[in-house]
């Protein structure tokens, strides 16, 4: 049986692509898992790395023109509020 297809490797081109190919996987899956990456800002890979709000979100101080949102997290993070000032949250705003 013979085959059709126009791309033949001898056993030196096939070595060499392997070895390439393994390589990259490797080389992959060891970035991943390397603290430079796992630590990275605004790069979230599991829920595990999420910061926990075990206490919730809470409020305090509202008045005309501002009001006070804070929440404790379990390490440093950023906290991301949006918000919007009509209740069907149409206009909705962002503040980090």
């Amino acid at each position: 049986m013979e085959s059709n297809h126009s791309l033949k490797l001898n056993r030196r081109q096939f070595l060499l692509r392997s070895t390439i190919t393994a390589g990259g996987i490797i080389a992959t899956n060891f970035l991943s898992k390397s603290q430079v990456f796992a630590q990275a800002p605004a790069i979230i890979t599991s829920d595990k790395m999420r910061p926990a709000i075990p206490y919730g979100v809470a409020s305090g101080d509202i008045c005309n023109d501002s009001i006070v949102i804070w929440s404790r997290s379990d390490r440093p993070a950023k906290m991301i509020v949006e918000y919007s000032t009509s209740e069907s949250f149409r206009n909705v705003q962002q503040v980090v």
